[in-house]
């Protein structure tokens, strides 16, 4: 999948998705849609409890390569926080869409 393939798909259906805990702890939801070939995160429109964030945050392009790795590592358990961190401040967004999706 391509960042492309991504806007496309919450261009054409917008919807509310989740964290990816890995530790027990209660997903928290948020709203995926793309403005203008970026793809944005709100507070969650239908789901709670739903992430509570001042302004849209952007899920950017540059970053998707490295944060689909990290978001695989990650599901095999390594503890790739800090690479995460430094690469994205969005990385739980990055999680909950590439879970989303499947990936």
């Amino acid at each position: 999948m391509t960042y492309k393939e991504l806007t496309n798909e919450f261009q054409a259906n917008p919807r509310d998705v989740h964290t990816v805990p890995l530790d027990g702890r209660t997903p928290i939801w948020f709203y995926v849609h793309t403005e203008g070939g970026t793809i944005y995160a709100t507070p969650a429109e239908e789901h709670k409890p739903s992430s509570r964030m001042k302004s849209p945050i952007p899920v950017i392009k540059s970053e998707f390569e490295k944060m689909l790795d990290l978001y695989h590592r990650r599901l095999s358990r390594e503890k790739v926080f800090r690479e995460a961190w430094n690469t994205s401040r969005a990385q739980v967004y990055w999680y909950g869409i590439f879970n989303d999706l499947g990936l």
